[in-house]
C-alpha cells in the first residue's frame, strides 16, 4: 500500500514539473512573440519617422492651406491658411500657421516649437497665448483637430508601437502611450501604406480605451518626396469632421528661422 502511494506521490511530482516546465515553455514563447512584435513595430515606425521628420523628409514646406468644419447636420464652415512648417532632424519640427480668411479669424496664428511650446496669437487683442500643457486636447479654432494633433510630428518619443499585422498594402501598428507622456490618446492604431511608407489611416483612443477619433491621410508627390497633402479628422462620437487640404505645396524653400518666431507670429500675411 506503502509503494503504491510513493509511486502515486512521484508521478504527482513528475506532472507537476511537467506542468510547471511547459508553463514556462509557454510564458517564454509569448513574451518572445511580445518582443518580436515591439522589434518590427520599432523598425516600422523608424520608416515613417525617417519620411516625416528624418532625412527623406523635406527640409521645409510652404503650402496654402483650407480648413472645411462639418457638423453633425451636414453645415460647412470654410478657413483658408498659410502654412510653414521646418524639419530639425536633431529636435522638433518648427510649424506656423496663420488665418486669412474669413475676416473675422483673419491673422489668427498658432506657432509650434515643441511638444511643450506651442503659441496661439489672437488680433483681436494682439496678444500672444502660450497653450498649456494641460489645455493641449482642447479644440483649435472649433474644428475637429485638438492643439496637440497639429504639434509636432514624431511618434517614437511618446509612443510604443507594437505590430499587429498586415496585408498587401500596409502595416498595422499599435502604439501604447508611454508612462509619462502628455499625449491626448492612450492608443493609437496606426495604418502604414507600405509604397509610401507614411500613415494613411489614425484610430484615435481616449483615457478610457474608448474610440474616439479616425483620422485618414492622403500622400501626394510633390518633387523627389512623398508629402501628406489631406487630412479628415472625423470625431465618432459628435459626428463632425474636418478637412485639412493643402495646395500649392513648395518644398526645400530655405525658410528662414525667421519665419518661426513669435514676433512674425504677429504679423499680417497674404498668399
Amino acid at each position: 500500500m506503502m509503494s503504491r502511494v510513493k509511486v502515486n506521490l512521484r508521478r504527482n511530482k513528475t506532472i507537476s514539473v511537467l506542468g510547471l516546465i511547459s508553463g514556462l515553455l509557454l510564458l517564454a514563447s509569448g513574451l518572445n512573440i511580445e518582443l518580436k512584435a515591439q522589434d518590427r513595430g520599432e523598425e516600422i515606425l523608424k520608416k515613417v519617422e525617417v519620411q516625416t521628420t528624418g532625412e527623406r523628409a523635406p527640409a521645409d514646406i510652404q503650402a496654402e492651406m483650407v480648413m472645411v468644419i462639418r457638423t453633425a447636420r451636414g453645415d460647412e464652415k470654410r478657413r483658408e491658411l498659410m502654412v510653414w512648417t521646418k524639419n530639425n532632424p536633431a529636435g522638433d519640427d518648427w510649424r506656423l500657421m496663420k488665418f486669412l480668411a474669413p475676416a473675422d479669424i483673419k491673422d489668427l496664428g498658432f506657432l509650434v516649437l515643441a511638444d511643450d511650446q506651442m503659441y496661439l496669437y489672437l488680433p483681436e487683442f494682439q496678444r500672444v497665448r502660450r497653450i498649456a500643457s494641460h489645455n493641449k486636447k482642447e479644440s483649435f479654432v472649433g474644428s475637429d483637430f485638438s492643439y496637440d494633433d497639429l504639434g509636432t510630428a514624431g511618434f517614437s518619443a511618446f509612443f510604443t508601437p507594437k505590430f499587429r499585422e498586415e496585408n498587401d498594402r500596409a502595416w498595422i501598428l499599435e502604439l501604447e502611450r508611454k508612462p509619462g507622456a502628455r499625449k491626448q490618446y492612450s492608443k493609437i492604431v496606426l495604418t502604414v501604406d507600405k509604397a509610401t511608407e507614411l500613415p494613411v489611416r489614425a484610430e484615435l483612443y481616449d483615457d478610457s480605451g474608448q474610440l474616439f477619433k479616425v483620422e485618414t491621410q492622403e500622400n501626394s508627390r510633390v518633387g523627389k518626396y512623398w508629402v501628406p497633402t489631406k487630412f479628415v479628422m472625423e470625431n465618432v462620437r459628435a459626428r463632425t469632421s474636418t478637412v485639412l487640404e493643402l495646395r500649392n505645396v513648395r518644398v526645400d524653400q530655405n525658410l528662414s528661422a525667421e519665419i518661426f518666431t513669435e514676433r512674425n507670429l504677429k504679423r499680417s500675411v497674404s498668399r
